[in-house]
């Protein structure tokens, strides 16, 4: 499909290692709005192959945007102008004299000889060629241009070793395409540059926002002063009076709405590798001397080995698919919509979790809790019992079934013909052990599919990697930590009811691993997309795990259900659907709100936004991210 280019660029702006920050200039200029076409928000190309207007103005007014990037700077990032195709010789001019690396987005280029256009971002570097990253994936305008042969696909990927650091560099849509993200972060990014022409500017916030967790590096956004969003975002938090608080947490800088913006950051770059070295080491990340706190990334920023669950998804046998019609499961009659239960309920205690090795059934509190979420069953039973509503599936958090309720949910899943999803409670451990570090156990879900014959059959996933939440027991003296063994899981599971949809689910610290999401979603680019993605989980951050969500669920043009304890919050539905009020979401519950909540989900209509060549404008399905150029015409590129 494409084949990542590396380049290794030297030059004498060297970084020592002693150097804070790298100085990095964002210019956010308007567009010209004639050569839109239509007002900006509409995402409408039109004109921006030719350049008709006097074009020394045009070089003039680029002239004035280089003059404003001072010597200090590192690096300066341009947003899209007609001008900045015809001042080519300018940009490299400036990275020579200052010594800067300068990235300008052209917009639709033409190539000599070939005389092909591209949808291309500049990137100039100190004595050095320019490079010419050309965007693979296109937006529905860019395809009405390919149709026409007016605009080709590039064919490559690029990642940049530099003095600056290791940078990723993205043109605009290719941000949308998972195939594409997980080729460039492979490369140790530090530095994540998105070059935009997109009206699309919180949904790229809530992207940058997710992969700062992801792939603890910078995302820095740069788009034009018409639709606005650029930004500066980092894998950490500011505290104290450094540098004021955000609550966008990892937002250095960014602005909204059409904004003419100069930006001048500071990024960090000491900062991001003095974390990635304590997280290398396994150092105390919560240190209240630091002036910041780290957002907590995957396993694979944690260890300076390879994590186990990499191996492990290179099993052969790590995906395990379940076919419901073979195990005789009978949908409701649902018209192509599917509704969901999601229980937000109250956990027990850390205390009844740490102090019996999460078996919260060894607790001396657990008949109280049991008595409540049995409750909630009843009220529930109730009102479906009164209304003869269906319910397709009811998921509840990680951590947090009793073992004793088995027959209690296998009896509603039966009664209700509804797959049940919940994080159970560990095994309990032997009454004597020699140490408590020495106990095991596994953080699971267990996924009830009933069937016809009353049969109800239980399957298990068990969570592949250890978040800083995981076995914790009180801790036995300062040289020994407070934790005990955790047996880690080796599959996954996707579900599917034939060819009508499909579903897998994902526990909590696993749903941080970008490259376990593609695994379940993709399997090596072979599958198609899961319709529904559960994620059963026990997070304080559920702020964060909302942005992955909606991330995500675009991304991948899925719905994405999540299922949070209700001290933490934020459990909810989310999809590619343009909703009134928060963005793509169609439930959301708040921080202490407890009860089962009921949404639906439209997984017909899904599918055929999936399959549909165009989004139509009145759709209630946003724009089709760039895998779904891949899955359904798969261009040779």
């Amino acid at each position: 499909m494409f084949e990542v280019k590396k380049h290794y660029i030297d030059f004498s702006r060297r970084i020592e290692k002693t150097k804070e920050n790298i100085k990095v200039t964002i210019i956010q200029e308007p567009y010209p709005e004639q050569t839109i076409g239509k007002k900006a928000g509409e995402g409408i190309y039109i004109g921006r192959i030719d350049v008709d207007e006097d074009r020394e103005q045009l070089r003039n007014h680029v002239r004035g945007m280089i003059a404003r990037i001072r010597p200090s700077a590192d690096m300066g990032i341009l947003s899209e102008h007609p001008g900045n195709k015809l001042s080519m010789d300018l940009f490299q001019e400036q990275a020579d004299r200052q010594q800067q690396i300068i990235i300008a987005r052209m917009g639709h280029f033409r190539h000599e000889p070939s005389d092909e256009t591209t949808n291309t971002v500049a990137v100039f570097m100190p004595d050095n060629d320019p490079v010419l990253v050309n965007q693979i994936s296109f937006s529905e305008e860019d395809l009405i241009y390919n149709d026409k042969g007016k605009l080709y696909r590039g064919k490559e990927v690029h990642v940049f070793t530099t003095p600056l650091g290791n940078m990723g560099i993205l043109s605009c849509h290719d941000y949308t395409n998972v195939d594409i993200l997980k080729s460039i972060v492979e490369n140790e990014i530090e530095i994540l540059i998105v070059s935009c022409f997109n009206p699309a500017t919180r949904l790229c916030i809530q992207y940058a926002l997710a992969d700062i967790h992801r792939f603890s590096c910078f995302v820095i956004v740069s788009n034009i002063a018409n639709y606005g969003g650029s930004g500066v975002f980092a894998p950490f938090r500011y505290n104290g009076p450094r540098r004021a608080s955000i609550s966008m947490g990892g937002a250095v800088a960014y602005t909204q709405g059409e904004t003419s913006a100069f930006l001048e950051v500071d990024l960090p770059i000491a900062e991001l590798r003095n974390l990635r070295v304590r997280e290398k080491h396994n150092s105390e990340l919560l240190d209240n001397t630091l002036p910041w706190t780290p957002i907590q990334p995957s396993e694979e920023y944690l260890s300076a080995d390879k994590p186990d669950y990499k191996e492990k998804l290179e099993a052969p046998d790590y995906l395990v698919p379940i076919n419901l019609e073979e195990l005789g499961y009978l949908p409701n009659d649902n018209e192509g919509e599917l509704s969901i239960g999601i229980a937000q309920l109250k956990c027990m205690n850390e205390e009844d979790y740490i102090n019996n090795f999460y078996c919260i059934s060894c607790s001396p509190n657990i008949s109280g809790f049991t008595e409540e979420i049995k409750t909630h069953l009843e009220f529930l039973s109730k009102k479906l019992d009164s209304t003869g509503q269906k319910l397709d599936f009811l998921v509840f958090p990680e951590v947090f079934l009793p073992l004793g309720m088995e027959a209690d949910l296998k009896e509603f899943a039966r009664k209700f013909n509804t797959i049940i999803i919940g994080g159970v409670e560990y095994d309990a451990q032997p009454e004597t052990l020699v140490n408590p570090a020495m106990a095991h156990g596994s953080n699971r879900c267990f996924v009830y599919i009933p069937s016809p014959n009353d049969e109800v059959k239980r399957f298990q996933y068990n969570k592949m990697t250890r978040s800083q939440y995981d076995a914790r027991i009180p801790a036995i003296s300062e040289e020994m930590p407070g934790n005990f063994v955790m047996d880690k899981g080796s599959q996954l599971i996707r579900f599917s009811n034939g060819s009508q949809w499909s579903f897998g689910v994902l526990i909590c610290y696993d749903y941080s691993h970008f490259d376990i999401i593609h695994k379940i979603n993709r399997d090596d680019y072979n599958n198609m997309p899961l319709d529904i993605l559960f994620i059963v989980a026990k997070n304080p951050d559920s702020q964060l795990y909302q942005r992955c969500c909606i991330a995500d669920s675009h991304r991948y043009y899925q719905y994405i259900v999540m299922s949070n304890v209700a001290q933490f919050g934020g459990s909810g539905i989310y999809g590619p659907v343009k909703t009134p009020g928060l963005r793509q979401t169609i439930m959301s519950a708040g921080v202490g709100t407890e009860g089962i909540f009921m949404g639906k989900v439209d997984v017909a209509n899904l599918q055929n936004a999936r399959k549909a060549e165009y989004i139509d404008a009145e759709s209630r399905f946003q724009h089709k991210p760039g895998i779904f150029q891949m899955i359904n015409n798969e261009p040779e590129v």
